[in-house]
């Protein structure tokens, strides 16, 4: 008994020599060029159903993995917990934590364990995005000698390899960068009620006149009637067809719930969550915030309901272009 006391003595002493010796801290990282700028890429990484769903390198080891998600992409305290059957990829939860410049801090936490330290780095380079994905984890003492005999660089290294290839993939197959240039806010809209003209189809070529003839009309029914309008005029779009030139589209003013105008219909929008560009400029070019916004949603997978032109400078009142302010809404589904 005397020597089995010895020899656990030992091999404590030896254990608690590993640990002294053994790495207090872990640090895995990987990085890629990617033909994009900063601001295409950023959307991918501050978005976690995004990363799940187009460039986690753990989502395709286990499809069927239960997740949920939390919070506003883009903010501090968006996160997403899954579950798996799968030890590859576990349970856990991962969380932004933080901006600091051009990086992007996240904590990883698998069930059981401490919360590990996730980044992201984005550095813009003649119209390329250095991305650097990384991890650091501090290890506890009695943890140590273990970390001696687990190379986590070869453990997770080619899982960042393979996220980073497929991120680089997915941003690159999107329509030019310069689509990106506008802030897109993410809000919550009401219930909302509209009076305006049927839904009709017209060719691009046509739309100026058919909104010259319908706003005046629509704002004399609505000073004949006393209506107040909520808002600047609307135009609003069921589908376009860029191929044929063609949309399907109404003139509108926003009202209380209720007001009823001869001659006119009334459209009703259950509350949904929206997106909004506030574009400034010529009419004419509005189409690059349009493009800016179906980029934003491909790189989010989002898709979008009827969309909303709010015409909110009068032109007749303001002459420079550059002043005219049109807010460009698409509704979720």
């Amino acid at each position: 008994m005397k020597k089995v006391g010895i020899a656990i003595v030992v091999l404590i002493i030896i254990y608690f020599i590993l640990a002294i010796a053994g790495p207090s801290n872990v640090k895995v990282e990987r990085s890629i060029t990617i033909n994009r700028s900063s601001s295409v890429i950023k959307p991918f990484l501050t978005d976690l159903k995004v990363f799940h769903d187009k460039w986690s390198p753990w989502t395709e080891k286990d499809p069927a993995a239960a997740v949920v998600y939390s919070g506003n992409p883009g903010e501090v305290g968006h996160q997403f917990t899954w579950s798996s059957k799968n030890d590859e990829v576990g349970t856990g939860t991962l969380a932004i934590a933080g901006f600091n410049g051009d990086s992007v801090l996240q904590n990883l936490t698998f069930e059981g364990m401490d919360d590990t330290k996730v980044y992201y780095m984005v550095k813009d380079s003649n119209g390329n995005s250095e991305v650097i994905w990384g991890m650091q984890m501090s290890a506890p003492f009695l943890f140590r000698p273990m970390m001696l005999f687990m190379n986590m660089d070869k453990m997770i290294g080619p899982d960042y390899e393979s996220g980073l290839l497929k991120l680089k993939t997915v941003a690159e197959e999107m329509k030019e960068e310069t689509q990106l240039a506008y802030e897109v806010k993410e809000i919550e809209w009401p219930e909302t009620y509209y009076v305006g003209t049927k839904f009709e189809t017209h060719s691009f070529q046509d739309l100026a006149a058919f909104f010259g003839k319908n706003f005046p009309a629509l704002g004399e029914g609505i000073g004949k009637s006393k209506v107040q309008p909520l808002a600047a005029p609307f135009s609003i779009y069921k589908w376009y067809d860029e191929k044929k030139g063609e949309t399907n589209c109404a003139a509108a003013f926003r009202v209380d719930k209720g007001v009823k105008l001869n001659g006119f219909e009334n459209h009703t929008y259950p509350a949904c969550k929206v997106l909004q560009i506030a574009y400034y400029g010529a009419y004419e070019k509005i189409g690059d915030a349009h493009r800016a916004m179906d980029a934003y949603m491909k790189g989010k997978g989002l898709m979008n309901g009827d969309v909303f032109e709010e015409y909110v400078t009068d032109p007749m009142s303001e002459k420079d272009t550059a002043k005219w302010l049109t807010n460009v809404y698409y509704t979720l589904k």
